[in-house]
């Protein structure tokens, strides 16, 4: 159990990190950073690259100077596309186990989904812009050294830190990542576990279990 836990660690770890030293080449879209101590910076925010990154940039104006706010000061970075759509990331501490609560450093992960109880990451690689000026996510491996691997994460409201749910390969099966973390819904439990969800249907049962706790 101690080498299945250290190498899930190892592996998450290097993925979350394996694009840290990328050159961010992202655009400046409208946006607003909010800091741990309550400060509201709107402007222009620098499009995230990649979990692991230290720090976020920032502009008043799209030709102002640029200011660099570190990830552990962070609360959120919001940012918006041409087309009005909004991205948000938060920089987070993730627990791997469904016991215990050791944990990785602030990965700045996308937010998949979100109310007033729950918050659902994801993470799959980098953060780039497609050709439509839409934000997606590009995971870069070396064929037979290493293999693409997109992982969610959930945040309750009296978690201190998210906990992994569920990542693709991960060697305990997602029904039990479901019955420990989504028991406020046992209709959508009820579904997981007969299979009528399974991780590939993870919008769904995002988006049914958000539903479920809106009012907790």
């Amino acid at each position: 159990m101690k080498l299945k836990l250290f190498l899930l660690s190892a592996f998450l770890f290097f993925s979350l990190n394996s694009f840290a030293q990328n050159i961010n080449t992202n655009p400046f879209w409208k946006g607003e950073i909010v800091l741990k101590d309550g400060t509201s910076k709107k402007g222009f925010v620098q499009v995230p690259n990649n979990p692991a990154q230290s720090k976020v940039s920032f502009k008043i104006t799209n030709n102002g100077k640029k200011e660099r706010f570190k990830k552990k000061d962070i609360e959120s970075v919001k940012v918006f596309s041409k087309s009005g759509k909004e991205y948000v990331f938060e920089p987070v501490k993730v627990v791997l186990t469904i016991k215990g609560n050791s944990s990785l450093g602030r990965a700045l992960l996308l937010v998949s989904g979100k109310n007033d109880y729950a918050t659902f990451y994801v993470s799959y690689g980098v953060y780039k812009i497609n050709k439509k000026g839409e934000l997606y996510m590009l995971y870069r491996y070396t064929y037979g050294n290493d293999f693409p691997s997109m992982a969610y994460y959930i945040k309750k409201r009296d978690f201190e830190k998210a906990r992994l749910l569920h990542m693709t390969n991960l060697a305990r099966g997602f029904k039990k990542s479901a019955n420990a973390y989504l028991k406020e819904d046992p209709v959508l439990l009820g579904k997981i576990n007969n299979k009528e969800l399974r991780f590939r249907d993870m919008d769904e049962i995002i988006k049914m279990y958000l539903e479920t706790t809106k009012n907790l």
